[in-house]
């Protein structure tokens, strides 16, 4: 019962607008997804920046060996003969390099490649090659060589469209072969590096790769090198959530895997800065004058850098970057063991991110809906910020590249759209407040009341208003001697035709307490002639009540129950209309003169026997002949007397049960007891005029 109350309260518009932020969070992944993705590239590049930018890390394992234009200056343009080749391998050699990794490649035999292939197979030495997966670029050139030792490509690898491989010479000693092919992505950066490319159902590793690997082979073998022994690993199984979609693994290096996108791509981890890297020109090692120590056990990789020589590329760093620079990172995120891979649940990470900030929205609404309206927005772009926020923190703490715009989308769509919810209930119940508001307090001040906050001063106008007070008489005894849903039944009936009359003649029942009404004229919009629409309003709630009052059954004069009779009092007058009190506690009323004598004159009603009395100053407001005086009277709580009159014709008003006798010529004449006066009851008294 509680859930389908708050279904049927506030809950199901949230849960409306919760959907409805999921599917178009997923309408706009589905049809979007470009758009998104060029958004999380974005941070992500801006993350590895942020890296680079707090990283004072000196990277001493990789060490570039760069063909730069002084090198070319002195020792010649480029291509470099074979022998100047043997010669820069000789020294690296003798420099002590772990290993020499060759970013570039050597498709033309020359004079001097099999004393070079012979330096080459002496000395651990990787060489490129050029495998396109591009399917535009079909030309093939020289013969590839460096494939891994299991069979077959895997499912998840590129296929080749063409290459450049290194001449036959160079490697038929059994030297490793990598390919340098890097991953031009839609923006033209290159963030990912294929790790294996097929050509002719069989596998060829990455530069990086192969370089790894022939790092665990020994330094000088006695034999020729087996194949590298790359191969793909287990895939993630349902649950793995944190896995990665692809790997690959190596007997060669039994800790080690490899993360791989689900297409077989490797991220390049751009994680330190570019200055990190210790950069030696070639010409320096050529020359003798290369510091040893920097190249000791390091991987030496020799690129080209020199203008026209070296193939520029764009990376999240720097716009334009010399290809050696990839496979630089490549390297150091294969020696860290901190490769960047999306996981295989990132879809279920996101999705599951995106409720929960969806449901920490809704847990803001739970509040009450005014301040909700204005927290959700600034928390749902609070939110959105913390996905991206968490994204970057992710990237550089695990290595992990999370998809993070679909929670954010969801969070930004679920804000709006819960917002626009609440708004509209608010709304809603702000309609219903100012409706129930409008039951307890006149209209107009309802809706004045629903559109200004709370107000602890005091909020009056001065006004010349009309005042009619109405009072059913006998109603208590009547009440006690009456089922209580028959007395709730009269009173509802008679309140209904009260309020219908006042306001059909342009008044507003100020005030509703036990059988009596007060309502006014003049007090909330100008009415011209109030004093007459009160005289026409008392008159017609006469008439009207007339039938609500009357007793079914004869009444004996033994019988408890007397007959109901309408009492109804009229005057007109300056008066305050407003609200006052403390701020939690308004009160809300219209007070002066004419609304005292109103009552009062009211009250007389019964010491005179007639249903109708109009105070002095409405009376001097109608029509001449309109009204008969009836003498002056001192009113209970009044200091001076005044003058009360009843319409004309109003005997036509009194009910012939209500035992009324009509008014006479006789009744007119002076009283000789005009200095008497009168006590009516305890606390009231009158005064006749004198002779």
């Amino acid at each position: 019962m509680a859930f389908q109350r708050a279904l049927g309260g506030r809950s199901w518009p949230r849960g409306l607008a919760a959907a409805l932020a999921i599917v178009l969070a997923a309408l706009l992944q589905s049809y979007a997804g470009p758009a998104l993705s060029v958004a999380e590239r974005f941070l992500s590049d801006l993350t590895w920046k942020l890296s680079a930018g707090v990283s004072d890390r000196s990277e001493r394992r990789v060490v570039v060996i760069d063909i730069d234009e002084n090198s070319l200056q002195e020792f010649g343009a480029w291509p470099w003969p074979r022998t100047r080749i043997e010669e820069l391998s000789r020294k690296l050699a003798e420099l002590g390099v772990a290993i020499q990794v060759f970013d570039m490649v050597f498709p033309d035999s020359k004079e001097g490649d099999s004393s070079l292939g012979g330096v080459w197979a002496a000395n651990p030495v990787v060489v490129g090659q050029i495998i396109s997966v591009d399917a535009n670029v079909t030309a093939r050139v020289g013969k590839l060589e460096g494939a891994v030792g299991a069979g077959g490509c895997p499912s998840f690898v590129a296929g080749s469209h063409g290459f450049i491989a290194t001449t036959q010479q160079l490697v038929q000693t059994g030297v490793p072969v990598g390919h340098m092919t890097p991953r031009f992505e839609q923006d033209g950066v290159v963030r990912r590096l294929p790790a294996l490319i097929c050509h002719d159902g069989r596998a060829y590793p990455s530069l990086a790769l192969t370089a790894l690997w022939r790092l665990a082979q020994p330094a000088e073998p006695s034999q020729r090198l087996a194949p590298p022994d790359w191969m793909a690993g287990p895939s993630a199984g349902p649950f793995d959530l944190l896995s990665p979609r692809r790997s690959l693994v190596s007997a060669s290096l039994p800790d080690m895997i490899v993360p791989l996108e689900a297409n077989g791509d490797m991220r390049v981890p751009f994680r330190a800065s570019r200055q990190s890297f210790i950069s030696v020109a070639a010409a320096d090692v050529l020359a003798g004058r290369a510091d040893a120590s920097l190249l000791r056990g390091a991987v030496a990789l020799i690129g080209a850098t020199a203008f026209g020589l070296s193939d520029a590329v764009s990376t999240p760093l720097a716009p334009v970057a010399s290809g050696v620079e990839v496979h630089a990172y490549a390297l150091v995120g294969l020696l860290d063991h901190r490769i960047p891979y999306v996981p295989a649940g990132a879809q279920a990470m996101q999705w599951g991110l995106g409720f929960l900030f969806l449901a920490l929205l809704w847990a803001l609404t739970g509040r009450s809906a005014a301040p909700a309206i204005k927290r959700i927005p600034a928390a749902g772009v609070a939110l959105a910020v913390l996905a991206a926020a968490l994204a970057v923190g992710v990237q550089l703490a695990s290595d992990l590249v999370v998809p993070w715009a679909v929670p954010a989308l969801t969070a930004l769509f679920g804000a709006v759209l819960l917002a626009a919810a609440e708004h509209a209930m608010t709304l809603a119940q702000r309609e219903r407040l100012s409706a129930h508001l409008s039951s307890y307090l006149p209209q107009p001040v309802a809706r004045r009341l629903a559109a200004m906050d709370p107000s602890g001063s005091i909020q009056v106008d001065k006004r010349e208003i009309s005042v009619l007070a109405a009072d059913i008489r006998n109603f208590s005894a009547f009440a006690a001697h009456r089922p209580p849903d028959e007395t709730t039944a009269l009173l509802h009936a008679y309140f209904c035709t009260a309020v219908e009359v006042v306001e059909r003649h342009g008044g507003v029942v100020e005030a509703v307490v036990g059988d009596s009404i007060l309502a006014v004229w003049n007090a909330y919009s100008d009415c011209a002639d109030h004093p007459q629409q009160c005289l026409s309003a008392g008159r017609e709630l006469l008439r009207e009540s007339r039938g609500l009052l009357e007793l079914k059954e004869p009444v004996l004069d033994t019988d408890l129950v007397q007959p109901l009779a309408l009492g109804v009092g009229l005057e007109s007058g300056t008066a305050v209309v407003g609200s006052f009190g403390p701020q939690r506690r308004r009160a809300h009323a219209a007070l002066g003169q004419p609304v005292s004598v109103a009552v009062r004159l009211q009250q007389m009603t019964r010491d005179l026997s007639l249903p109708i009395l109009i105070g002095p100053q409405l009376a001097s407001a109608l029509p001449s002949g309109s009204t008969e005086p009836l003498g002056d009277y001192l009113l209970e709580g009044l200091a001076q007397h005044c003058t009360i009159h009843s319409p004309v014709g109003w005997a036509d008003l009194v009910s012939p049960q209500m035992g009324w006798r009509p008014a006479t010529d006789s009744d007119l004449e002076p009283d000789p007891w005009s200095s008497v006066s009168i006590q009516l009851h305890p606390g009231r008294s009158m005064s006749a005029p004198p002779a």
